[in-house]
């Protein structure tokens, strides 16, 4: 992606197009572009820097037409959108990662596109434009992925290669996570004590914390999600790790234990139809949704991986917890996930909605799941006397036809 000719470029950063599809090509790569009809751009230099190196030229243009200002590009496709109407969508989102020099308002946009939707995006420094504001930048808070900079184009293949090498599909659908919290080992117990096979994987999430017994080293690990690989907390490090290894997988499930007397239930932490499917479809009969207002902050993992819950257990240390975790773990193994509408009425399903302070307690007989009536109103508590300065966590009945409100 680059500026057109109108925007006046350098001969230098022409130069540095070519040589960009040159390594595209000598790395057997495709390079995908916009192929312009009346004018010249950094794209089509890219191109004639591809065919030069021996590779396939794939170029997307708009309108009708075949026609287009490139003639020895190998592949010439006619979207039918004009050119900032539509065209750059096609473009981005035919790309496994794209490189960037210079740019305009089209090679924001498509930048802008590819971050949505998770195309890693190379800029090469020096160049100009977009290309270089964006440098080493996230687009927003969501931090999806950072505009990545390096100095020349050999580099820039190099990196865009590397961005785009998917990890190797598992032969599993299911992974688990255990001690994502160094002090919640019911998962970790559990797990290591069954026979391996091929119809799951599992991970120790925080292994720093889990041999130091303590609930993290530098930060939550579930309040660190998505993460961040250049954060000097081991945390935020290990977080982003996870969510790429979760990328292998079409469900994640992450066990936690707590002291709490609530038995096993499922948390939904982002309250997507295919996560309240994989919810319903578990061995368990109550559900309950803790969602975060903000999405854009750090979250649990759960929140921004594909398909995932938490499985929640307590007592932790309870031999009956530990007993009916493993059967409900072992059917999950044995009898795979079914994704079944009728799942749904089986189950109970709960929303957090509040939390009410120790101080403001008053000697309530709080029992997690049992409806309890406090100044006027109701709900039901979660957690109770799990945390210090929290009494419990209050939660409201969902009937399953209120879920069609979510998305």
């Amino acid at each position: 992606m680059g500026s057109m000719a109108d925007l006046k470029y350098s001969g230098k950063t022409e130069r540095l197009a070519e040589e960009v599809g040159y390594w595209i090509a000598k790395n057997g790569a495709t390079l995908v572009f916009g192929a312009e009809k009346d004018s010249d751009s950094l794209s089509t230099a890219a191109c004639r820097g591809a065919r030069r190196g021996g590779g396939l030229t794939v170029g997307v243009t708009y309108g009708k037409g075949l026609e287009v200002y490139e003639k020895n590009v190998d592949v010439v496709i006619a979207s039918g959108l004009e050119r900032g109407g539509g065209r750059e969508l096609t473009l981005a989102l035919s790309c496994d990662a794209i490189i960037a020099l210079n740019g305009g308002s089209g090679t924001l946009t498509e930048i802008a596109i590819a971050y949505q939707a998770n195309i890693p995006v190379v800029v090469i420094k020096g160049t100009g434009g977009w290309s270089e504001k964006l440098a080493d930048q996230y687009l927003d808070d969501r931090k999806r992925l950072k505009v990545e900079v390096v100095n020349d184009p050999k580099a820039a293949v190099k990196k865009a290669i590397s961005l785009t090498s998917s990890p190797k599909k598992s032969q599993s659908d299911l992974l688990f996570l255990t001690s994502a919290h160094g002090n919640e080992t019911i998962g970790t117990e559990l797990l290591s004590k069954l026979e391996k096979n091929n119809r799951f994987d599992w991970i120790i999430a925080n292994e720093k914390a889990l041999k130091a017994k303590k609930r993290f080293v530098d930060a939550d690990l579930n309040r660190s999600a998505p993460g961040d690989p250049n954060s000097k907390l081991y945390e935020m490090r290990r977080s982003y790790e996870l969510i790429n290894i979760a990328k292998k997988y079409r469900y994640v499930i992450d066990i936690h234990g707590t002291k709490a007397n609530s038995g096993i239930f499922t948390i939904v932490t982002n309250p997507t139809w295919p996560n309240l499917a994989l919810a319903a479809a578990l061995p368990i009969q109550r559900v309950v949704i803790w969602s975060s207002k903000t999405r854009s902050k750090n979250g649990p993992i759960s929140q921004f991986v594909d398909c995932g819950v938490e499985i929640e257990c307590g007592p932790k240390k309870s031999l009956k917890t530990k007993k009916d975790l493993l059967s409900v773990t072992k059917t999950i193994i044995d009898e795979g996930i079914n994704l079944s509408p009728e799942k749904f009425q089986k189950k109970e399903f709960f929303q957090v909605y509040g939390k009410l302070q120790r101080k403001t307690e008053r000697n309530l007989n709080l029992t997690d799941f049992k409806l309890t009536k406090y100044e006027r109103g109701r709900f039901y508590p979660l957690l109770v006397n799990e945390y210090k300065d929290i009494a419990c966590y209050k939660m409201k009945r969902i009937e399953i036809k209120n879920l069609l409100s979510y998305p």
